[in-house]
């Protein structure tokens, strides 16, 4: 499959969210509310565990899905229903954060557009080995970095766009560019330095 029929389909993802969405809030349907949650609750469940852990990530997706009970008629329709819902969890996740006081308050005031490895199958076993040793220096590497460069690169690698982005973190798209930015020189330090 072709990088355009991807994109095509996401696309057309995309589109089919925001109607459902849009008939979701004039007709309380709940059948669209499951093509919603079909569609983008593992996203958003995986997006939310990379941030924190598997407890706290059930939470709160569970927490965003209610809060988009309660307040769909707050949907605008200005950014893509994805967007929205990620707004929604990234907020009630820094909620919790503050609750527990895990992040200093500087650090929520103050991820990569390309993989680093190839999607081809690996011929043998020796040669996927290394490429599980590699994932899982990633994965290391990710969790190093401060906390709003790994969110930035986390939403990148889960395909928002720039503009989404900075919706979601509150940024503009310059800060959010410099993140990005920032978190690949310290992905490429810190990759360079495992053996």
């Amino acid at each position: 499959m072709g990088w355009k029929q991807i994109s095509g389909r996401l696309g057309l993802a995309k589109a089919q969210s925001q109607q459902w969405m849009t008939d979701y809030q004039q007709t309380g349907d709940q059948a669209l509310l499951a093509k919603l949650f079909m569609l983008h609750a593992d996203a958003l469940y995986f997006f939310l565990l990379r941030q924190s852990n598997a407890e706290l990530a059930a939470d709160i997706s569970q927490q965003s899905w209610l809060k988009l009970l309660e307040q769909r008629q707050q949907f605008q329709g200005g950014c893509s229903f994805k967007t929205w819902l990620f707004c929604l969890a990234r907020n009630a996740l820094l909620d919790e954060f503050r609750r527990q006081q895990r992040w200093g308050l500087s650090e929520i005031s103050d991820i990569t557009e390309t993989t680093l490895f190839s999607e081809a199958e690996p011929n043998s076993a020796e040669q996927q080995l290394s490429q599980m040793q590699q994932q899982q220096q990633l994965e290391s590497a990710i969790q190093q970095l401060p906390v709003l460069q790994q969110e930035s690169l986390l939403l990148q690698l889960e395909g928002f766009s720039l503009a989404e982005i900075a919706l979601i973190s509150n940024s503009n798209t310059e800060t959010v560019k410099s993140r990005l930015r920032h978190a690949r020189t310290r992905l490429v330090s810190l990759m360079e330095d495992k053996p």
